[in-house]
């Protein structure tokens, strides 16, 4: 398959994905979602490539959706107009309990791009987004999808959702107020305000600037590191971290016996033993 919306590369362990569409300030429309996918199915498949770098062309890291459809979506969404005697709530928590009556798969409630985000979340090797410009709405949502951000010091970010009269429907209101804590959260959220890199890292949004002459080669280097490591042990550190959010301590100490029992069956777990004894660097697999 060509592809015409990214940029894919292979560099050592790492795969670099580049979203690249210039015209659009790389846009997320399906024909890059699907682009994506492919390429992120293939990483998980090759043992080889272990950890992701997601990038974009310069000025932007993702402007956020394609919205080339938006004003005929704006047409037919217009033709259903809103109750004006009830609040938004009470029709939000209707619209929920007719989506529980629907016999679909958990991906048909997520239409279009707004799966990207689910399938980073979900990937199973380390990822990490090196957000060179823009992350703007979905964008956003695309970077705090990834295990780690590094930032341009050219970087902004926004959750610009509210001031289009939208709401982020991208993972965000589940990512931010476990990054950020639910007043700041709500403060992005109701303002659509802009951020520089150096309020987002304070805010813990990212986790490092470096200058936007290094964004490609401090990544890439920190990504190789991570590949070299015991990454089906992170594959299961990922998991365990995701599920203990919902859950209490104890739970957590509970989900991770099984966990460890399986890192402890690994290959890697096995040179990393032989090399404490032998004192010598481990050579991991990944498996």
């Amino acid at each position: 398959m060509t592809l015409n919306f990214i940029k894919s590369e292979t560099i050592d362990n790492v795969l670099l994905i580049t979203m690249h569409h210039p015209e659009t300030r790389n846009a997320i429309g399906l024909d890059m979602l699907r682009e994506i996918e492919q390429e992120l199915d293939k990483f998980e498949m090759n043992p080889k490539l272990r950890t992701l770098v997601l990038t974009g062309s310069d000025p932007s890291f993702c402007s956020g959706a394609n919205v080339r459809n938006m004003g005929e979506d704006n047409q037919k969404a217009n033709d259903d107009s809103l109750p004006d005697d009830r609040s938004p709530w009470d029709v939000l928590n209707e619209a929920w309990d007719n989506q529980k009556l629907e016999n679909k798969r958990p991906r048909d409630f997520i239409e279009g791009v707004r799966y990207l985000p689910l399938r980073l979340h979900n990937l199973q090797k380390p990822s990490i987004a090196a957000v060179n410009g823009s992350a703007i709405g979905l964008g956003m949502g695309i970077a705090l999808s990834c295990d780690i951000r590094i930032a341009s010091d050219k970087a902004i970010f926004s959750e610009m959702f509210v001031r289009r009269g939208l709401i982020p429907a991208d993972g965000s209101c589940w990512q931010l107020p476990r990054m950020i804590g639910l007043g700041n959260t709500l403060l992005l959220q109701y303002t659509g305000d802009i951020l520089d890199a150096v309020k987002a890292e304070q805010l813990g949004i990212v986790n490092q600037i470096v200058s936007h002459d290094r964004l490609m080669a401090d990544p890439l280097k920190l990504a190789s590191r991570i590949g070299q490591g015991a990454t089906y042990s992170m594959s299961l550190i990922k998991r365990l971290v995701h599920k203990s959010l919902q859950v209490e301590f104890e739970e957590s100490l509970k989900l991770a016996g099984p966990a460890q029992e399986l890192a402890r069956r690994s290959n890697d777990h096995k040179e990393g033993v032989n090399a404490f004894i032998e004192k010598r660097q481990p050579k991991f697999l990944g498996r």
